[in-house]
């Protein structure tokens, strides 16, 4: 049988011999290098010619995010980044998601629990990058949204809220898809799968970016027009009625789908509010099913429901299983997204 091939990146020896045991645990998989800078890795890149590559963010002599710009245009593969779940960890890998890298694992905290989290999500996400779509690299290159409000653009809109779901490749593809939207927008709730520490930062750089304004989102905030809510990390986030008005809902019940936040989760929520009918919903990028059996509760409820198409996924794993099962209506190439939504919310 033939396995596939991985380059691991990273200055640390000890480091490099526990994601290599990690690795090869899984007979599918061998790892057929190892470099403790870029400048070995590039040499073994060219000679090996792996099909993924793991790198750490913090690279002597060349950091990861400048060896990631130098390496892709040339070699253009899945990387999957190790990442601390700092403050200045989690920035680096973000920027890391905006220079091309697949995806990223928090490197456990030394615990037997995280280890086996760390090594389970490892794992996973080598097998999503079997399935990268590799052509998408030069869309994934980082740009810097307008704060330019246009005034062509703003819509008089009848949908009382949008809900989205991504995952894998996510972090981009909403920078992308949001970057289109503006004020007059009703308020948006994400679910994007991303651990503690991650949403928050993940937020504050959008709101910095774009026209409309991003927060992660905490308990019975009142639901606003021109707002972004992005679901915090290891948390779950739900749209409740009060009085009459919609309002956030933050919980942290069991993992679904083996996620929290859960993009199902969020879905189901709309349908319990009863305001599916009033509803744009949305599913994008990402490995798995989280969001398929929501998104079709949504459109048996009379929601309108889109989903990102193949071409334009970096790993078209979500939205394939929604359109599969029926759930998707619009099924749309994600730079027309947010004027499919505009068009039909203005309905």
């Amino acid at each position: 049988m033939k396995k596939n091939k991985v380059i691991i990146v990273d200055d640390q020896r000890t480091v490099r011999g526990m994601i290599k045991r990690w690795i090869e645990s899984d007979p599918n998989w061998e790892v057929v290098g190892e470099a403790s800078n870029p400048f070995e890795a590039r040499d073994q890149i060219i000679e090996k010619q792996p099909d993924v590559m793991t790198l750490d963010v913090h690279m002597p002599e060349m950091d990861g995010i400048e060896f990631l710009k130098k390496l892709l245009p040339q070699h253009p593969m899945p990387v999957i980044m190790f990442s601390s779940s700092t403050t200045e960890g989690t920035a680096i890998t973000l920027e890391a998601l905006d220079a091309g890298a697949f995806d990223y694992v928090t490197k456990p905290s030394g615990t037997p629990e995280s280890l086996i989290e760390a090594k389970e999500d490892l794992l996973s996400k080598l097998h999503a990058a079997l399935n990268y779509n590799v052509s998408l690299y030069q869309n994934t290159k980082s740009t810097t949204p307008s704060k330019i409000l246009s005034a062509k653009r703003h819509t008089s809109f009848k949908t009382k809220v949008i809900v989205i779901g991504s995952s894998t490749g996510g972090t981009t593809a909403l920078r992308k898809l949001l970057d289109d939207v503006d004020e007059s927008f009703p308020p948006i709730l994400v679910a994007q799968h991303m651990p503690e520490n991650f949403t928050a930062l993940f937020a504050g750089r959008l709101n910095a970016e774009l026209k409309v304004k991003v927060i992660e989102a905490k308990d019975k905030q009142l639901l606003e027009n021109g707002t972004v809510y992005i679901a915090p990390g290891n948390f779950h986030l739900e749209i409740q009625k009060l009085n009459g008005e919609l309002y956030t809902k933050i919980t942290q019940f069991e993992k679904v789908n083996g996620h929290r936040p859960s993009v199902d989760v969020l879905f189901d929520s709309v349908v319990n509010c009863g305001i599916a009918n009033q509803t744009i919903s949305i599913i994008l990028t990402g490995m798995g099913s989280d969001g398929a059996k929501g998104l079709l509760n949504l459109k048996n409820n009379g929601s309108i429901t889109l989903g990102q198409n193949k071409e334009t996924c970096v790993v078209y794993g979500m939205p394939k299983v929604a359109f599969e099962i029926g759930a998707v209506m619009y099924q749309l190439p994600l730079e027309s997204i947010a004027d499919k939504t505009r068009e039909i919310g203005s309905k």
